[in-house]
Formats: C-alpha cells, sequence, structure tokens
C-alpha cells in the first residue's frame, strides 16, 4: 500500500486552486500564517481535525 504524504496533498490541493498559502491562512481565520500552512504543507502526517 502506498504511504500518502497529507502535507503535500495539502499544497497540490492549494495549488489546484491557485491559491498562494497566504491566501488559505487568511480563508482559515486569525490563527493561522503563511508559515503555520507551509509547516503543514511540509508533514508527512496531517491530524484529522485539520
Amino acid at each position: 500500500m502506498k504511504h500518502l504524504h497529507g502535507g503535500r496533498n495539502i499544497k497540490r490541493f492549494r495549488e489546484m486552486l491557485g491559491i498562494k498559502q497566504e491566501a488559505l491562512a487568511f480563508e482559515l481565520g486569525d490563527d493561522w500564517t503563511q508559515k503555520k500552512v507551509s509547516l503543514l504543507e511540509q508533514k508527512e502526517s496531517v491530524e484529522p481535525a485539520v
């Protein structure tokens, strides 16, 4: 079974939508920043709550 890289999937989805990390952070709410989105996209596994 192929292992999924959760953060990379988020990055691919964001890029398909044609939005930058800053825009995604803005849409996610006050506690999100571009840096936090960047770190999320680097994570191998992403918590289901996210």
